[in-house]
């Protein structure tokens, strides 16, 4: 079955897709999977639609789509979610602002460069993938880590030898954290390495 473009737009905003599967249209709008390809790729080069992964999309007409909302579709099946210096920027922890977005996954990392923006996604050990929550932002929602969580989450993978993050610098005079909720986080990691850094830092009381 082949649809126009103007007919599968309009089911793709209907059903508020913003990043969506391939799957998504074949089911709403009944297509077969080479016909559903092929109208997107279509919408592509329109710029209506992107391909940010095999067989994720996003709607480039979606309302104030934000680059975060795509994380926890790069690493499917996987858990992923924003973290890292991207929420340790948000939050006002650091001062710098990243050039990249971050994740951290159960996965293996892997670095993704799209149209919408070059995404780092870490590994974190299946018992770590906590200590995160569903954000909105106008018509979207993508799953941050909270700012003690995501400064963990540095610290731990920055702790790793040959690692590719580096630890946090603080902004101001003090850490603007939690300092409760980072001890019993903390301890919850149970990860050695982890509580002398704190201490030194003063973190950990």
């Amino acid at each position: 079955m082949s649809i126009s473009s103007a007919a599968l737009i309009k089911v793709i905003q209907e059903n508020r897709l913003r990043v969506f599967h391939t799957s998504d249209i074949l089911s709403l709008a009944g297509m077969g999977h080479s016909a559903a390809t092929q109208a997107l790729r279509r919408m592509a080069a329109q710029g209506i639609t992107a391909r940010i992964k095999r067989g994720v999309w996003i709607n480039r007409l979606a309302d104030k789509l934000n680059t975060y909302e795509a994380v926890q579709f790069l690493r499917e099946p996987w858990p992923a979610y924003v973290s890292l210096y991207s929420v340790l920027s948000d939050s006002g922890i650091v001062e710098e602002i990243p050039q990249v977005i971050y994740g951290v996954s159960s996965a293996p990392a892997k670095r993704y460069k799209t149209v919408i923006g070059e995404f780092h996604i870490h590994h974190l050990p299946p018992r770590l993938m906590w200590g995160f929550e569903t954000r909105s932002i106008g018509s979207g929602s993508y799953l941050s880590a909270e700012p003690e969580k995501a400064f963990l989450d540095t610290v731990y993978l920055a702790l790793i030898p040959s690692s590719r993050i580096r630890m946090p610098q603080k902004r101001g005079e003090k850490w603007d954290l939690d300092f409760g909720k980072v001890k019993i986080y903390a301890l919850k990691f149970a990860y050695p390495p982890l509580i002398p850094f704190l201490k030194q830092n003063n973190l950990f009381k």
